[in-house]
């Protein structure tokens, strides 16, 4: 079983990445200042987003997750492109970047208007950057806790233009070693579990990749998710045909406790690739039961359903149960009910685990 704070849980159930925010919260949230930007703009401003995170916590809570976050709520989640503050929240805050740069091309789909981060020096770590976030949530709620600390190394440094290090290698370990002491900042204001997402379906498999990441978990004393991100919303199509087929076993090498895989979205049809029963000891896996990009509140039945699919190849000790990725392309409501609908079809599989 999955251990959360000294308890084994089977079948612990939390959340990937954002969830729906309050209408009372618009806009940035976290002002664009560098390595100096202050935490927030205003006390008005950090007043809003700490009720936005409460509320948050609050649904969470009352739908019986197991794990709460913060829910993201500092994306701007109003407009098109709100995952664009996922890009740039911390790398704007850490030495040797500038705010602005080429656009990021969706691929198939045209420019976004969101900027690439750029480096243009050494990068380093100045000053804690997610304490907002952790102090957000360990003021709000005495339940485990889980941070998303948004794009993980390998995907950032795949997306940064780079005009200082020249070798995608180095500039990834750079910044890996810069989000490690970060990593181990959080912790010790509270966070229990951190997060990023990796893009991995992109990558061949390479050893740049799992050595950055494995640098940025390096000595980070809590339970450690690596997220692997399939796109949202309007890139989602051209990432689904990449699929994961290239991803297992080569990520059994990551030091992380557990990864986290979207399923729900594809029909778990991902659950073909036989390599993922080679799940070893001192990994976790997660699985994304819930559809972000799909309006329809999916029933208990349905997520029961997926679950016990993903039990014919990954051990119920091992298996935590997630949405497949943010939350924040529906409606509030039907967020909630969604995150409902899982924990209760999860109570369906434990009590016929238990039962059995």
């Amino acid at each position: 079983m999955v251990n959360v704070r000294g308890e084994d849980v089977l079948l612990p159930t939390t959340i990937v990445g954002s969830y729906p925010r309050p209408q009372f919260l618009r806009g940035k949230v976290f002002p664009i200042g560098g390595v100096h930007s202050p935490e927030f703009p205003d006390f008005e401003t950090r007043a809003l987003y700490r009720n936005a995170v409460a509320l948050a916590i609050k649904d969470m809570t009352d739908a019986g997750l197991d794990i709460v976050t913060d829910g993201c709520q500092h994306y701007e989640m109003e407009s098109d492109y709100e995952q664009g503050e996922i890009f740039h929240y911390y790398l704007d805050r850490l030495e040797g970047f500038v705010p602005y740069g080429d656009r990021i091309n969706a691929g198939e789909f045209h420019e976004l208007p969101i900027y690439k981060p750029t480096c243009v020096g050494p990068i380093g770590w100045r000053r804690p950057i997610f304490k907002p976030m952790v102090e957000a949530v360990v003021e709000q709620t005495d339940k485990p806790n889980k941070i998303q600390a948004a794009v993980g190394p390998a995907t950032m440094a795949a997306m940064i233009t780079d005009h200082h290090y020249g070798d995608i290698k180095a500039l990834a370990n750079d910044l890996a070693r810069a989000l490690n002491v970060e990593l181990k900042d959080m912790v010790a204001r509270g966070a229990e579990m951190v997060q990023f997402a990796e893009v991995l379906t992109f990558f061949d498999p390479a050893d740049w990749v799992i050595e950055a990441i494995n640098i940025a978990f390096e000595g980070v004393e809590a339970f450690k998710v690596v997220h692997i991100c399939y796109g949202q919303l309007e890139g989602q199509p051209g990432v689904i045909e990449m699929r994961g087929a290239k991803l297992f076993p080569w990520l059994w090498d990551l030091d992380c406790d557990q990864i986290q895989y979207e399923m729900a979205s594809h029909g778990f049809s991902d659950l073909d690739i036989k390599a993922i029963e080679s799940i070893p000891a001192d990994k976790a896996f997660g699985v994304g039961v819930i559809n972000g990009k799909s309006l329809v509140v999916e029933t208990p039945e349905q997520v029961a359903e997926g679950i016990r699919k993903v039990l014919t190849v990954v051990p119920p000790e091992r298996l935590s149960v997630f949405n497949d990725c943010t939350l924040t392309g529906i409606k509030h409501i039907v967020a909630k009910r969604k995150l409902q609908s899982m924990v209760k079809g999860t109570q369906m599989v434990r009590d016929a685990l238990i039962g059995s």
